[in-house]
């Protein structure tokens, strides 16, 4: 909770409010680790006006990523979608194709 001074110079306040805390259940990351070895998560930067599943056909493309049948893109939400590819040395070719565009739209990948 804040408290606002006006012009009397009161001081601002704030109270330290409690976060609430989230408890995951136990579980092994191995199998979800190896389920996605293979894949990366992106974020356009600027999502208005962009037509995420032509960038996402586009992308695999030979003039540009050169893994096309071998990756394939997935739109998630909000501008952010994922790729899977079919091994691992075409991640790591597009991977150090940094700083990543299409058309003039920037974007990020992570692993």
């Amino acid at each position: 909770m804040m408290r606002h001074g006006g012009s009397s110079g009161q001081v601002r306040r704030s109270l330290d409010l409690e976060e609430e805390i989230i408890k995951l259940p136990a579980c092994d990351m191995t199998s979800a680790a190896e389920k996605f070895k293979l894949t990366v998560i992106g974020r356009m930067f600027h999502k208005e006006g962009r037509n995420m599943e032509a960038v996402l056909g586009m992308l695999p493309k030979p003039k540009i990523w050169d893994v096309e049948g071998r990756a394939r893109g997935t739109s998630l939400w909000n501008g952010q979608f994922l790729f899977d590819f079919d091994n691992e040395e075409d991640m790591a070719k597009v991977l150090r194709k940094r700083p990543w565009h299409y058309n003039r739209w920037s974007f990020s990948l992570e692993r």
